[in-house]
């Protein structure tokens, strides 16, 4: 049997930098785009809210002292949820 010395070298890569294209234009930001803010006046135990932010967003809920408040979200098209809770409640709700 015959010996065959086997060298192994690692293969590294050329990696070239090069500087970055120019910069766009900047864009515009509005936070009504990503956001709504509903205020529920009056006691209810379904809030429906028109957010016009399309698709199914999420909400955080507040009632009037405060307190943070859980319920369950359907979604009767895209620009309008309601949420439901077991007890009639104000206070504000935030769309994202």
């Amino acid at each position: 049997m015959s010996s065959d010395n086997i060298i192994v070298q690692p293969i590294i890569p050329q990696i070239s930098v090069t500087s970055p294209g120019p910069q766009g234009p900047p864009g515009t930001f509005n936070p009504a785009d990503i956001f709504y803010v509903h205020v529920q006046a009056i006691s209810s135990n379904t809030w429906t809210i028109n957010h016009d932010l399309g698709g199914q967003p999420t909400a955080v809920v507040l009632d009037s002292a405060g307190t943070q408040c859980e319920g369950t979200f359907s979604y009767p098209s895209s620009n309008q949820m309601v949420i439901t809770f077991t007890a009639a409640f104000s206070g504000t709700a935030y769309v994202v």
